[in-house]
């Protein structure tokens, strides 16, 4: 059986004869492009609960992998492999590099989870899968030194890598297909003798030995904690950033009873708080209001590194229960849980502004339906399937409602101290009101106040 999966950027292939998987990139793209091909060669696997994963590259002039897809492919494509049944991996690399060990990014990546081997070819990674047939290595070869597994061969003493995998091959062939158990112990025989003449095993031992002698702190080498330490700073960063953020976030809550309102903007924006403080202060008698802005990115695609801990911080300050939330209309809908109806606000903005004031906003409608399928959405554009809801979606309500108020005048935007930080997405902020908030008429009147003085 063989399934083919063939586009213009990659190809997926399923062998059924060796139920391996075999992922060719034909051309090099980022994010989605990239992405996309990659979580579907794991749906493969995880499919046909295959041991084997094949990655062959054929783009010419590939460029490095970006540290933001290096980075999700630490964070998502390595934990997701990890669930499925694959245990050994193939990196494709041509004559020159083949046989040669996986210690540089990205096959070290791998090289720490899997078994991995760079090889001279798809069919040649086949051909050793299809050897592994598990009968029990002679033990003549296992003894064998490097020199006699080349004798065993037929190869010379100082024959390179290509000459080792070319006798291979040819050998190989002679006996493929014997399922007889002399069959298999020719191939089993082979195949350790080939890991000895190419140095392989004895670098595993040399390596084994190297670890075993050296000093270990918590069972791991120097060299493993670097290592582990190289991948996952950032998470311990990000962690401590988050407690102190936190800890001061409630100490604050706990201590300075004097939190009279709140005003939390949330969105890929910068913002001077400035204005909305004083105005909060001066012109609407608050004593000690709470004014904090978080940059994010929702979804994340304009490589932000510290998601996490803006992702984190935004979820903190919920615990001070604002009274308004502002978000650029990108960014809203992943919010739709913390949002008020906010049909009442409407129709205050409409009795207090304007005419030309109130015509300059706009509201927003969302229904919970509409937000359930957004987040799927975004779970499966970025390798996250394990947590998309996979109910009917029918059991969500799908009666659209009111939880934003759009306001897009640059100008008052502007006013207000934000500055749109969206690369494709003109100008625009959302007032909401949170949903646990402390006031609701406080809410409903410091929007209405902001927007009288800017508009």
């Amino acid at each position: 059986m063989e399934e083919v999966f063939d586009s213009e950027a990659f190809r997926l292939r399923y062998d059924g004869e060796t139920n391996a998987c075999v992922f060719t990139m034909k051309t090099y793209g980022q994010r989605d492009d990239f992405r996309t091909p990659v979580m579907h060669a794991i749906e493969i696997i995880r499919k046909h609960k295959s041991k084997h994963l094949i990655i062959e590259d054929s783009c010419e002039g590939l460029p490095d992998i970006k540290e933001d897809d290096l980075k999700w492919m630490k964070k998502v494509v390595l934990p997701k492999l990890q669930e499925t049944s694959c245990e050994h991996i193939f990196f494709v690399v041509g004559d020159e590099l083949a046989g040669t060990d996986c210690s540089e990014v990205p096959y070290s990546l791998f090289a720490e989870k899997f078994k991995t081997d760079k090889v001279v070819s798809e069919q040649f990674a086949l051909m050793m899968i299809k050897n592994n047939c598990g009968a029990e290595v002679s033990s003549d070869i296992v003894s064998m030194t490097r020199e006699q597994a080349l004798e065993y061969l037929g190869l010379p003493a100082n024959a390179n890598d290509f000459m080792i995998d070319e006798k291979f091959w040819k050998l190989s062939k002679n006996i493929r297909g014997d399922n007889t158990p002399e069959g298999k112990q020719k191939i089993a025989d082979l195949s350790a003798a080939y890991d000895i003449a190419t140095g392989r095993r004895d670098e595993r031992v040399h390596k084994a030995e190297q670890r075993e002698q050296a000093r270990k702190i918590f069972g791991k080498t120097g060299d493993e904690w670097r290592t582990y330490f190289s991948y996952t700073w950032y998470k311990y960063l990000i962690l401590i950033l988050v407690l102190i953020l936190g800890g001061n976030l409630i100490y604050t809550i706990a201590t300075r009873q004097g939190y009279d309102c709140g005003y939390v903007s949330i969105g890929h924006f910068s913002n001077d708080t400035d204005f909305v403080e004083k105005y909060l202060t001066t012109r609407l008698g608050f004593r000690n209001p709470m004014v904090s802005t978080v940059d994010i990115v929702v979804p994340n695609d304009q490589g932000q590194t510290q998601q996490a801990y803006a992702d984190q911080t935004a979820t903190t300050l919920m615990l001070s229960m604002p009274n308004v939330l502002v978000f650029d209309e990108v960014t809203m809908p992943y919010y739709f849980g913390s949002l008020q109806d906010v049909t009442s606000l409407y129709s205050f903005l409409r009795e207090n502004l304007t005419e030309e004031q109130f015509s300059q906003l706009t509201p927003v409608y969302m229904s919970e339906r509409t937000a359930r399928e957004i987040l799927n959405d975004y779970e499966i554009n970025y390798g996250a399937e394990m947590s998309v809801v996979d109910d009917d979606m029918s059991i969500y309500d799908d009666n659209p409602i009111m939880v934003g108020i759009k306001l897009k005048n640059e100008e008052a935007i502007a006013a207000l101290g934000y500055q749109n930080l969206w690369p494709e997405y003109d100008d625009s902020l959302v007032f909401c009101i949170y949903n646990q908030t402390m006031d609701i008429n406080d809410s409903e009147i410091i929007i209405m106040q902001l927007l009288r003085e800017v508009l």
